[in-house]
């Protein structure tokens, strides 16, 4: 029997370091470690403010060296990233 992943879930974000170049993360720091980005798997921008808040984000995606799925964002409006999700 194969089994789910499992996955953690933050929907506001936990606040991390990024390591990017041109919009992009090279590198993260989450749990005292530094997860280098092997690949940027899929990116999008969430740009909305008609029914709440105003949100604009680019969101990535991330495959890290050590083996992590992960989805990270850039708030556009305040500035900093965030860990969204991580995927076991």
């Amino acid at each position: 029997m194969v089994s789910d992943p499992v996955t953690q879930l933050w929907p506001e974000g936990v606040p991390i370091e990024v390591e990017a170049a041109n919009g992009l993360p090279l590198a993260f720091r989450w749990q005292q470690r530094r997860h280098g980005v092997r690949a940027v798997v899929e990116q999008w921008v969430i740009h909305d403010d008609w029914w709440r808040e105003e949100v604009w984000r680019h969101y990535c995606q991330v495959e890290t060296g050590d083996g992590l799925l992960c989805v990270l964002y850039h708030d556009l409006l305040a500035g900093g990233w965030r860990l969204e999700r991580v995927y076991d």
